[in-house]
């Protein structure tokens, strides 16, 4: 793949922000931070399944002084989406916000599921992999579709970051599902980046961060060597979400990498 360099993210314009997997976590932590830097006559775009969660990221928004930031919530399952309904959600959005001013817009494809933590020839119910690349790879593709369409002719700039993971380039036992969906997911966005020049796409790669899916394989009970590598992370070295999100911001501030590049947490940049 071609070098080409991107354009930094300037936070000082009015910005338009889409979030997925905002409730908790990540991806509540980048509209936290985001929101503490970002032109206060931004908009944020929420989503994930649990209201509550959003509620939650919204009320922590509207704490951060000064802001009027308008934030937009929708409560969405990922597992059922297809193209009308990511039609709808940005069509709502344009109708129920001005954009007409808006110079940026960037859509953080943070979503995902941790999937059956199992051994690789163990993993044989169909279903189950269907749903995992439903939530974790499909629901992507077509948000970031909708996303592009609707929104290249009438913003200038537009910004894609897809998280993504280690275990998309490292193989790590009994994590194939999840992996699987991380490198079909990183792929498709650098192939994203190579096909249209006006957008600018990072992959990012947090890095060990302490979050509910953390925790759930260090106490996962099917693998033992798994559970006990990630708790021993967990107690030496695992990352804060504000950590690696404050990485990520400065990059995507500082425009320092190659359009549709894969950035670790770990990367010097």
């Amino acid at each position: 793949m071609e070098d080409v360099p991107v354009e930094r993210m300037d936070l000082t314009k009015k910005s338009l922000i889409f979030i997925t997997g905002a409730s908790k976590g990540i991806g509540q932590t980048i509209a936290i931070e985001l929101a503490r830097r970002i032109n206060p006559e931004s908009i944020f775009v929420l989503i994930a399944r649990s209201q509550e969660g959003l509620n939650e990221t919204k009320a922590k928004i509207a704490k951060i002084k000064p802001t009027t930031i308008t934030v937009l919530t929708y409560r969405t399952d990922l597992a059922t989406l297809d193209m009308q309904k990511c039609n709808d959600l940005l069509d709502d959005v344009i109708k129920n916000t001005n954009v007409s001013d808006v110079e940026a817009t960037c859509f953080f494809h943070n979503a995902g599921q941790l999937g059956t933590i199992k051994e690789t020839a163990r993993l044989i119910d169909v279903e189950d992999w269907r749903k995992h690349f439903d939530v974790n790879l499909h629901s992507a593709i077509l948000l970031n579709s909708a996303f592009v369409l609707k929104l290249q002719d009438i913003i200038r700039h537009l910004y894609i970051v897809n998280i993504t993971s280690l275990v998309a380039r490292k193989p790590i036992i009994n994590l194939s599902m999840y992996a699987a969906g991380k490198a079909a997911k990183e792929m498709f966005f650098k192939t994203v980046a190579v096909e249209n020049s006006r957008l600018n796409v990072l992959n990012y790669s947090p890095g060990p961060v302490l979050t509910d899916m953390f925790n759930s394989i260090c106490e996962n009970d099917e693998c033992a060597d798994l559970s006990k590598s990630f708790t021993e992370v967990r107690n030496t070295s695992v990352l804060t979400p504000t950590q690696t999100v404050e990485k990520l911001l400065n990059i995507l501030v500082s425009g320092s990498y190659q359009n549709g590049t894969t950035i670790d947490f770990y990367d010097r940049t």
